[in-house]
């Protein structure tokens, strides 16, 4: 971003704004901006359409956004519900509502309290889940921590460590948001890591090197290069020791 003075706009109400180039810009009521918007902070506590592509420091929604363009930012925290038509590039990206893509989105930290849906792949340096998430194609993290708050997926799994866990124990208004959503589960078609440890987990194909395959899960076949376990209440097809690569 440029360092020339940016003037701050907000919209109070009904208004529309034209891209370009700004400081902070808000929307307070119903607005739609048109155009592509280069900003040091977005943040929608309305109803906010933006059409065109987006570049910011910040974005907040504490609101309804929806954004038919790519997104570009440092950081995207979610208070209320956001979809994107297309892919976004994220330093952090924290979900405490809902938040859709239809593409595919990278980000260096995902923190999911909420439910994340891609049309596409979701790759992070860490990604840790409590609540629910939907991926299209490939979820890749060097870290990947889920508990499962409602039901998650994702077609492949990747990272050097993979752990899936049930939900703590006792009661509170967060898993309370969850009380009424399907089953709690991950499933996915290939669950690939260096250590990974599951519970209540659905895959074909689960391949790593330390593998713990615990209560509830359902696995075709497991690959291991080290160790592998089994709790008495999983299921799995097939157990097979590999050789460890290189």
């Amino acid at each position: 971003m440029a360092d020339e003075t940016r003037a701050d706009v907000k919209i109070n109400g009904d208004g529309s704004l034209s891209g370009g180039a700004y400081g902070a810009v808000t929307i307070n009521g119903a607005g739609t901006v048109n155009g592509d918007i280069d900003c040091t902070e977005y943040r929608i506590n309305g109803a906010g359409t933006h059409n065109g592509r987006l570049l910011a420091q910040t974005v907040t929604v504490n609101g309804t956004g929806s954004f038919n363009g790519e997104l570009q930012a440092n950081a995207v925290t979610v208070n209320g519900d956001m979809s994107v038509r297309d892919g976004a590039g994220v330093g952090q990206l924290t979900i405490k509502g809902n938040a859709s893509f239809g593409g595919s989105i990278a980000s260096h930290d995902v923190v999911v309290r909420g439910f994340l849906k891609t049309g596409g792949d979701c790759e992070s340096e860490s990604f840790s889940c409590e609540g629910a998430f939907t991926v299209a194609g490939l979820l890749n993290a060097g870290v990947v921590d889920i508990r499962l708050y409602g039901p998650c997926s994702a077609r492949e799994i990747g990272g050097e460590r993979i752990t899936v866990r049930q939900p703590g124990g006792g009661f509170s208004s967060f898993t309370q948001i969850f009380t009424f959503w399907a089953e709690k589960r991950l499933t996915a078609d290939t669950i690939e890591g260096d250590d990974v440890t599951l519970e209540l987990t659905t895959a074909k194909i689960v391949r790593g090197r330390n593998v713990s395959i615990g209560e509830g899960c359902r696995i075709d076949l497991v690959e291991h290069s080290g160790s592998c376990t089994v709790a008495p209440g999983a299921t799995v097809g097939e157990a097979r020791q590999i050789a460890p690569e290189g």
